[in-house]
């Protein structure tokens, strides 16, 4: 009865075949992670704006609303003071969400005008994770906020008594 050794490389083609497997894998390109994505979506160029700033809901609130990812799964959420957000231009926002991400070390929240704006806003800096096709943060309720991302818009979802908020941000 012949032994076969299942253990060695076996034959030139053997070799080839798996040779050839891994190089494939090495030097194909896989899915393109880029600084500006993350693995769910969010988008680390720009920020996100609430659907309704300027209008009856910053008006309610007495806010508009923006947030912003940063590497390393940092978010910040920032709170202008309505009437005089209608008047921070877009350069603005991107400036003041830079500044105050350089002054949080840990999560924060922050309040300044940060030499750019007229008025304080309030920023809050957060660690952010990931469950299922969800992004879950911190965000000064009883329960964490979760972000549901689409084409260009996000969604946070915001946990209520009765029911939760679904309040749409576009990109910016």
């Amino acid at each position: 009865m012949q032994k076969t050794n299942y253990c060695s490389a076996g034959s030139n083609s053997t070799r080839s075949i798996l040779f050839s497997l891994l190089l494939a894998a090495v030097a194909l390109p896989g899915p393109a992670w880029s600084a500006q994505q993350s693995e769910t979506g969010e988008n680390l160029s720009g920020f996100y704006s609430r659907d309704g700033n300027n209008g009856s809901p910053a008006k309610a609130a007495g806010n508009n609303i923006y947030i912003k990812f940063f590497e390393d799964r940092w978010l910040g959420m920032m709170f202008v003071p309505y009437p005089y957000a209608i008047e921070v231009d877009v350069p603005v926002i991107t400036k003041v969400f830079k500044a105050a991400r350089k002054q949080a070390s840990s999560a924060a929240l922050l309040r300044g005008k940060y030499e750019l704006l007229s008025e304080a806003a309030t920023i809050q800096i957060e660690r952010y994770g990931y469950l299922q096709d969800r992004i879950v943060f911190e965000c000064g309720s009883l329960s964490p906020c979760t972000i549901k991302m689409g084409d260009g818009f996000l969604e946070l979802i915001k946990p209520g008594v009765i029911n939760e908020h679904i309040i749409r941000y576009s990109h910016v």
